[in-house]
């Protein structure tokens, strides 16, 4: 049964993962359309600079993959205690640090969207922050997708049978593993451009 429920996230994975391919393209296609410059009349293929908060947008990596680690933690916890009736415990604790963590990481995004709103970096300010934006909007709303099902498991795991619990557990720590590589390889190819 987990193998079908992990082809499930597996399958789901892969459209998310074609969703930023496709944004990603664009993104390079748009960085090689040259734009024309009114002040000196000519076009420039000049890709304007990113002034996002850097230390804000490592702290907000670090999160995400400490979260990552946490339901890896659980997952493991969970896949080494099989038998035993105690395991909602020593596995949820791993899981509420997931979801303090997950939090942390969306509350973090909203801060550097905040700085860079505030410091005059909207949207309309260039491709590349709009693309900035889209990208990290984007994987935002996955993120926050896994949060709602981390605070389900949560929540109610605890009153679960321990086949249900681990099973859930087990794809929460895949989902989380992929968001927090499909963040770096993000901000790689945004911050590095």
């Amino acid at each position: 049964m987990l193998r079908r429920y992990r082809l499930a996230l597996g399958l789901w994975l892969c459209c998310v993962t074609m969703v930023f391919v496709a944004f990603t393209s664009a993104y390079i296609v748009r960085r090689g359309v040259p734009t024309y410059d009114t002040e000196t009349g000519v076009y420039s293929t000049h890709w304007e600079t990113l002034q996002a908060p850097g230390l804000s947008l490592l702290t907000n990596s670090l999160l995400l993959v400490g979260a990552a680690l946490a339901m890896e933690a659980a997952r493991r916890r969970s896949c080494t205690s099989c038998g035993q009736e105690n395991l909602a415990r020593p596995s949820s604790i791993w899981t509420f640090a997931s979801l303090i963590l997950v939090l942390g990481f969306l509350a973090g995004q909203a801060m550097v969207w905040n700085v860079l709103r505030r410091s005059g970096e909207a949207m309309e300010s260039g491709a590349r922050l709009a693309f900035f934006y889209l990208l990290t909007a984007a994987h935002a709303l996955n993120v926050a997708l896994g949060l709602g099902a981390l605070l389900w498991l949560a929540v109610r795991g605890a009153r679960w049978s321990t086949a249900k619990r681990r099973l859930a557990t087990d794809l929460m720590a895949w989902y989380l593993d992929a968001m927090a590589i499909l963040w770096i390889g993000l901000l790689c190819i945004v911050w590095f451009d």
